[in-house]
């Protein structure tokens, strides 16, 4: 644009060289710049990385961002909800609000009037915590489905329950249902860390709807094995049943590395 034309009045943007911007395939922007960036307008982002300077969220801005990255301090005096924050340092201005799951930082200021929500280092940290809460994260109301809905408005009341048999004795085989889901839950939990963490994993690729007979069975064996702290048979077949899927999701990939370091230690420290 010749300068000429240029609106004396009208904001400037100054975009530097190295820059790029980046359209995902869901719509949204991702943002790289080699220097400082400043964000006066609210929006949702990918990622958000400044190579080797520091990210400003101003006054009165929300952000959303998968990924923010900076080299130096990601300063923010307006609100930031992120899945992942890694800097330097982190710093909350005035009445700033941050909801961070993963933080990554050397150091971090927060004002009197502002609030930080998560804090999770990793997600290894973050899948253990919420694996060991998973019966309340799971009675929490959006997670109800319509047929768990209908249930619950249709549930008697304690004193129509103690009028009829029949509830009386699915209510008594439901705690028993329940006594043994506590027990079964409570078995996992004494497994190593990473083979905890490979358990959720496992659990939770079980339930797509995607996979198949043979995906499903060898999911199935995999987490029985850990259920049941077979820890025997799964250091002898844990390579041939994980060598067995075809195309592995990021989860599965992620539990055959924890099954696997946490034999590999084993053996380390058994050895002389």
């Amino acid at each position: 644009m010749a300068r000429s034309n240029m609106g004396s009045g009208a904001p400037t943007m100054i975009i530097p060289n190295g820059t790029q911007i980046r359209v995902d395939p869901h719509g949204q922007l991702s943002i790289r710049t080699p220097g400082n960036l400043v964000i006066q307008n609210s929006g949702s982002y990918a990622n958000l990385e400044s190579v080797s300077g520091s990210i400003r969220i101003e006054p009165n801005v929300q952000v959303e961002a998968v990924n923010v990255r900076c080299a130096d301090t990601c300063y923010v005096q307006g609100s930031l909800t992120a899945w992942q924050v890694v800097a330097k340092s982190l710093h909350l201005d005035g009445e700033a609000e941050a909801h961070i799951l993963m933080q990554q930082t050397d150091s971090m200021e927060v004002g009197r009037q502002a609030r930080l929500v998560g804090n999770f280092h990793s997600e290894k940290e973050l899948f253990l915590l919420f694996s060991r809460f998973a019966r309340q994260v799971r009675s929490l109301p959006f997670a109800f489905g319509e047929e768990e809905r209908r249930r619950a408005v249709l549930e008697p009341t304690v004193g129509e329950s103690a009028s009829s048999p029949e509830i009386i004795e699915d209510e008594d085989d439901s705690v028993l249902e329940q006594e043994t889901i506590v027990e079964g839950t409570s078995s996992v939990e004494e497994l190593p860390e990473d083979l905890f963490f490979a358990y959720v994993l496992l659990e939770r690729e079980s339930e797509r709807s995607t996979h198949g007979p043979t995906v499903r069975r060898l999911l199935a064996e995999l987490i029985n094995l850990l259920r049941d702290r077979d820890l025997e048979t799964l250091r002898h077949t844990h390579r041939t049943l994980f060598g067995r899927f075809k195309d592995p999701s990021e989860d599965l990939e992620k539990a055959q590395r924890l099954v696997q370091a946490y034999f590999e230690s084993e053996r380390e420290a058994v050895s002389p």
